[in-house]
């Protein structure tokens, strides 16, 4: 029976789908309703450290991404997704609160404990109905750090005992295994939430045979640039250091190659993901979400394979994809879209009812993803490793950027000590390389004013009425030795 007809049991899925969320769309029009698919999955897919533009459907010249390429040709791809803070507690911390960190107080660096008084996604799904699960490889979402609020399962990957086969258990092969054994034992009368968070491709950039090297010395590889090697053992500045160095090598083209290895591994693992998901009859009923909590520098402006230090676009700037077949018509938006409206548009979808389209800080992407450029707003970060609110702050819309660099040590590398305002160009200058501030001085302005509008309104009150029930924990040993392997502690 081909797909066409009109008695195939998918054709009239979709065209139920469809008739729903048309009539939801107009009621949204006339009222403000939110159009919300009945009973819909939703999977929420993060990829730790995965910059935008080294993806094919983002524009990258290697075929780094075909699953995620045809992901984001099916549903609506985001060009300008901006994350709120480049480092994987801050960004999950505003992701899941819907908050920017300036509000929540969760900056600068892992193995910050959110407090339980935050109102988390996973809560609000679970007094939804949901069953509400996770996946997760990287210890910065620990549950020590409150990161498991409101889930039902919390898999910690780098806390299991590797698998007999002797792959990486915080790899995205055992990543993938896992989330299908959840998926799997998931009783089909509920819908559920799951978020699978991989860590590929975070350095040291390894991934396993054959992949490791699938692109060194292809058409894109060039040897010329090469990197300093500092005489101390970590370093991110103007070089790395000797515990960075990959088998001796210094070409920045070789690690740049292997980061895009990491890449294609992931991307292949969660294909398999979507491969066993379809075959169960499930992407034609969920909501499929993939995005990433960062980006990286790869050498940008003279900064190493790390992120958070600074609010250039290698580290704010992430995919940013919503599928679902049959409802939400495939298309691009060029606007900035902060991750803080994840989470509404989330909860939209699952039928939680708004207040004004909005939940916490963030709004309802909605109307974009039924194709409005209704609420599109400059997007606004924060960066850095200042302490005393010394942060930088950013803003930019689809051209323009604005960086406020306060610290002076933090200075010297944007726009020179002693310089705090640099506006970049990003549609003829995407390098971020030339302060264009006397040059377009209405630019400035606009974004200026946005930017004093979000810095200096009231704090917002993310704490709820809720008392804190769950006694704190320690930092589990397995936490703290992983934290340590991937940079982030001592």
């Amino acid at each position: 029976m081909n797909r066409r007809d009109p008695d195939h049991p998918t054709y009239r899925m979709r065209f139920a789908l469809t008739v729903g969320l048309l009539i939801g769309l107009s009621l949204q029009l006339g009222c403000g309703e939110p159009a919300a698919p009945s009973r819909s999955n939703i999977l929420l897919v993060t990829i730790d450290t995965l910059r935008a533009d080294h993806l094919s459907s983002y524009g990258y010249e290697r075929d780094t991404s075909p699953v995620i390429d045809a992901l984001a040709a099916e549903g609506v791809r985001f060009d300008n997704a901006i994350v709120q803070w480049p480092k994987t507690a801050p960004s999950f911390a505003s992701i899941f609160t819907a908050t920017y960190p300036k509000d929540n107080g969760i900056v600068r660096r892992v193995g910050l404990r959110l407090p339980q008084e935050f109102k988390m996604l996973a809560e609000v799904l679970k007094e939804q109905g949901f069953a509400t699960h996770a996946v997760v490889s990287n210890g910065a979402v620990a549950s020590e750090f409150n990161f498991d609020q409101g889930f039902d399962t919390y898999i910690e990957t780098w806390k299991l005992t590797p698998p007999a086969d002797g792959q990486d258990p915080t790899g995205a092969g055992s990543v993938t295994r896992l989330a299908q054994a959840v998926i799997g034992d998931h009783d089909p009368g509920q819908p559920f939430f799951l978020w699978v968070h991989y860590l590929d491709p975070h350095f040291p950039y390894e991934a396993p045979e054959p992949l490791t090297d699938m692109y060194e010395n292809d058409a894109y590889f060039d040897p010329e640039e090469q990197i300093e090697i500092k005489e101390v053992p970590i370093r991110q500045m103007a070089g790395i250091g000797t515990d960075q160095v990959l088998n001796e090598r210094t070409d920045l083209a070789y690690y740049i190659a292997r980061y895009d290895a990491e890449i294609a591994y992931a991307d292949a693992k969660i294909g398999e993901l979507f491969e066993f998901m379809g075959d169960r009859g499930l992407m034609e009923n969920t909501l499929t979400i993939l995005t990433s909590d960062h980006g990286e520098s790869l050498g940008e402006h003279s900064y190493y394979f790390d992120h958070g230090r600074f609010g250039f676009q290698p580290g704010l700037r992430v995919p940013l994809v919503f599928h679902y077949p049959g409802v939400l018509e495939p298309h691009v938006d060029p606007d900035p879209v902060e991750l803080i409206h994840l989470s509404p548009s989330i909860l939209d979808f699952a039928g939680v009812e708004l207040d004004e389209n909005r939940w916490m800080q963030g709004r309802s992407l909605t109307p974009r993803l039924m194709g409005s450029s209704r609420g599109a707003r400059p997007a606004f970060s924060q960066a850095g490793y200042a302490t005393e609110r010394k942060w930088q702050q950013i803003v930019q819309d689809r051209r323009f950027k604005l960086m406020n660099v306060i610290a002076g040590d933090e200075q010297r590398w944007v726009g020179g000590k002693g310089v705090f305002l640099t506006l970049y160009d990003l549609e003829n200058d995407p390098g971020e390389t030339v302060n264009v501030l006397d040059e377009f001085p209405e630019a400035a302005q606009r974004l200026s004013r946005s930017l004093d509008q979000i810095w200096s309104a009231e704090p917002f009150p993310v704490l709820t009425d809720d008392s804190a029930t769950r006694p704190e924990r320690e930092m589990d040993d397995e936490t703290e030795s992983q934290l340590k392997a991937l940079g982030y502690l001592q």
